[in-house]
């Protein structure tokens, strides 16, 4: 009787259309560092709903794990001794059906110096064309440094060793501005991003295959001010 009373009840919200309030949406949120992969024992998570923040949790704990309704929108924060603060928007309706996700989330370490290398942000052989797959890091990007209005950066841009050592440095220059451009255009200010362009003069890798020419292609980020 009791199952038969619980299918009815199932049925009838669904008929008034309030299924989409059961979905829910486990999210596991864990700090790593950024190079290493390592998880960050020290780190403090909290997260919070959007736009309002009605629904908020800090755990002092390098992960956590919470639960999203569907519709909601989740704004996720860490810190940790040493590192950048860092930051990212979780939609429920990415997820749809997915029931339950781990997001990692990537520290840079706060130091005057450091370099990041922008992974996704790959160009085709010759262009400076900057493709829709690079957009989410370097949003990531755009957010480490409205979280952090002192710090200025330097885009150092760099090709593929081989070719014309002049064609490599321009194309590494106009890479290089062709970020610089993104950011900017995201609202950021145009002194805090500096650039300098490297031509092939200091590959990852020499070796004449394509694989090594792709990644020698890169965008990397060194921090001058934090």
């Amino acid at each position: 009787m009791r199952a038969l009373l619980l299918l009815f009840f199932m049925s009838a919200l669904g008929h008034w259309g309030w299924s989409a309030s059961l979905d829910t949406l486990i999210v596991e949120a864990i700090a790593i560092d950024r190079e290493t992969k390592e998880i960050l024992t020290e780190a403090v998570i909290k997260y919070e709903s959007q736009p309002y923040g009605s629904k908020i949790g800090i755990r002092n704990t390098p992960s956590c794990t919470f639960e999203m309704l569907a519709e909601e929108v989740y704004r996720v924060r860490v810190e940790a001794p040493g590192y950048l603060p860092s930051s990212v928007t979780i939609d429920y309706k990415n997820f749809i059906g997915a029931g339950r996700i781990v997001e990692e989330i990537e520290m840079t370490p706060n130091a005057k110096g450091q370099i990041m290398r922008l992974e996704t942000l790959i160009f085709p052989q010759g262009e400076s064309t900057i493709t829709a797959s690079s957009y989410e890091e370097l949003d990531k990007l755009v957010q480490m440094l409205r979280e952090n209005p002192t710090m200025v950066i330097q885009l150092e841009g760099h090709t593929d060793f081989r070719g014309d050592d002049k064609l490599n440095m321009k194309l590494s220059k106009d890479r290089v501005e062709a970020t610089q451009e993104y950011l900017v255009s995201k609202g950021l200010s145009k002194n805090r991003i500096k650039t300098k362009a490297f031509g092939g003069s200091q590959p990852l890798s020499r070796t004449n295959d394509a694989e090594a020419a792709r990644l020698n292609r890169r965008v990397e980020v060194r921090i001058l001010e934090d």
